[in-house]
């Protein structure tokens, strides 16, 4: 593909696609990976030939075409628009992985987060995934464009979007979580998967245990596995905005597990007398009571 040892622009691109080697690209991430190399105007230190006058959608538009006339990209099935299959990558990616690069503020959670730190036998055939509220997203999204496209003003913003999910990825069900209160998610050693940190995942349990494969299987977990993520676990729930899970967390702490810690003895100003508090959410209110954390036993 090279005449007088020049690489003609698009090819430049499409080597640069096989390098980063990630099974999906999205329309975002296609147009930032254009927009570098238009602005070095060379690939692997080899300057590029029959460069476009200028990088914008409808140039980003006909490389994407170009590339799915020679088959190196093809759109994936699995989204409704905007995310195309890498046909050369190496690795085909898991239903996390896609997902993750899809909607770069999405993360693992709940289930399918406690299945990958181990704190649950239970395999969950559907992928829990987290992202965030509608408004939050998209601040996410202008931060995100502003730091990657400096260079670019106005109205020909890439427009970065949330893909449209189908019910099914990678022939795995996947359920979607919005979340008002999103967490800062971890990325996953090797992949580009993120991922509930292990303090976040204990919180999301008793914030949300019906997620999380019930209360009962909760605190089975929180038996065994709470005490070796003791300042994980107190860092994350101290985060989170809801009272009642910091009760909930209390009363597994201190008089579950008789474990100790300052922030405990805090989130005792947060039980309420003559509340009709349950320690399980979903399950009936039951005249049994914790008196230091005014809550109803209802486990």
């Amino acid at each position: 593909y090279t005449d007088g040892n020049r690489m003609k622009f698009t090819d430049g691109v499409e080597q640069a696609l096989l390098k980063r080697d990630l099974p999906i690209i999205t329309y975002y991430d296609f147009f930032v990976l254009g927009h570098s190399l238009f602005q070095q105007r060379e690939w692997d230190g080899e300057p590029l030939k029959r460069m476009p006058h200028g990088w914008d959608q409808t140039r980003a538009n006909n490389a994407i075409k170009r590339m799915e006339e020679r088959r190196a990209l093809v759109a994936d099935s699995d989204f409704r628009s905007g995310v195309w299959r890498v046909t050369q990558a190496t690795r085909a990616g898991t239903a996390e992985e896609v997902v993750c690069i899809a909607d770069p503020f999405a993360y693992v959670s709940h289930l399918s987060a406690m299945q990958r730190y181990s704190l649950t036998e239970r395999s969950p055939k559907a992928l829990h995934v987290t992202t965030p509220r509608r408004d939050i997203w998209n601040q996410l999204r202008n931060d995100r464009v502003r730091n990657d496209l400096p260079e670019i003003e106005g109205i020909d913003k890439p427009v970065l979007y949330r893909p449209g999910f189908k019910d099914t990825i990678r022939r795995r069900p996947v359920i979607m979580h919005i979340s008002s209160h999103p967490w800062t998610p971890a990325p996953l050693s090797g992949e580009e998967t993120r991922i509930t940190s292990i303090g976040q995942t204990f919180a999301d349990m008793i914030t949300e245990p019906g997620l999380c494969g019930g209360m009962r299987h909760v605190l089975d977990v929180w038996e065994r596995d709470a005490d070796q993520w003791l300042p994980e676990i107190v860092a994350a729930v101290d985060q989170l905005n809801s009272k009642i899970a910091k009760v909930r967390a209390g009363y597994i702490l201190s008089e579950v597990l008789e474990l100790d810690d300052p922030a405990i003895a805090r989130w005792e100003a947060f039980a309420q007398r003559g509340g009709s508090r349950k320690l399980d959410p979903e399950a009936d209110y039951l005249p049994e009571f914790s008196e230091r954390w005014m809550i109803s036993l209802n486990v």
